[in-house]
């Protein structure tokens, strides 16, 4: 069965769906990944990952049965694939019935990732339910730092296991850190309490989301990607900025 991870973050604008693109295809290397845009209001996991033109169904059709599973995949290689977010959910969704979804893929893929809208709200808390772990996405900096510590907090006080909530640290700048202008990833953890997955540098191609595919990552970004995916695979790998 497959291990699913909801990525979240406390407030938009830290780079949560590029997160969620660039780690499905860190794990997808050697396993078979499902991405479900889970991001109604602003999907973008197609644009991502160069899919755009090709959806036709989403996963709402899977679920309110106006389409099999098979489908409503997109491919983007062999082992990563997609659903696609619907544009808006004119049926009533609750938490059994996207755990029947994630149940239909389950014995298909190694990891079903699930990129959640920003903030907390009533879709959040279904895909964290539905959920083995969570994945909080912030950037260095005090207002995002509190939001991934509320949302932490929030999630523990809703049931989750606070061992299976960790933290990434996104468009981190060891320059700015020596500065004092960023906080440095025992800073984060002090101010989040929660438990550091990994970090990932600045980057033009994290940054464009709508030039993703004309900007290649660098060399550190992706390597970044890799170690954290070694983590998640249980895997002790020395953290690098």
């Amino acid at each position: 069965m497959a291990r699913v991870i909801t990525v979240l973050s406390g407030k938009g604008g830290v780079g949560k769906s590029t997160f969620c693109a660039n780690i499905g295809k860190a794990l997808s290397k050697n396993k078979k990944v499902l991405l479900i845009d889970g991001d109604i209001s602003f999907r973008s996991l197609d644009i991502l990952l160069g899919l755009d033109s090709m959806v036709v169904f989403d996963w709402a059709d899977v679920i309110f049965d106006r389409c099999n599973k098979e489908k409503a995949r997109l491919f983007a290689s062999d082992n990563l694939h997609l659903l696609a977010s619907p544009v808006s959910l004119s049926d009533s969704l609750n938490t059994d019935k996207f755990r029947s979804l994630i149940s239909c893929y389950g014995e298909m893929y190694d990891f079903i990732i699930i990129d959640a809208p920003a903030g907390l709200n009533e879709l959040t808390g279904i895909y964290a339910e539905c959920s083995d772990e969570i994945i909080v996405i912030a950037t260095p900096d005090s207002v995002s730092l509190r939001a991934a510590y509320i949302t932490g907090e929030s999630l523990v006080k809703s049931g989750k296991d606070e061992n299976s909530i960790r933290l990434v640290l996104n468009k981190t700048d060891l320059r700015q850190m020596k500065k004092g202008r960023q906080a440095n990833p025992n800073e984060a953890v002090d101010k989040t309490y929660l438990r550091l997955l990994g970090a990932v540098p600045m980057d033009k191609g994290l940054n464009i989301a709508s030039d993703f595919r004309v900007y290649p990552l660098l060399k550190r970004t992706n390597q970044a990607f890799s170690r954290i995916a070694e983590r998640i695979l249980g895997k002790d790998v020395k953290l690098y900025l």
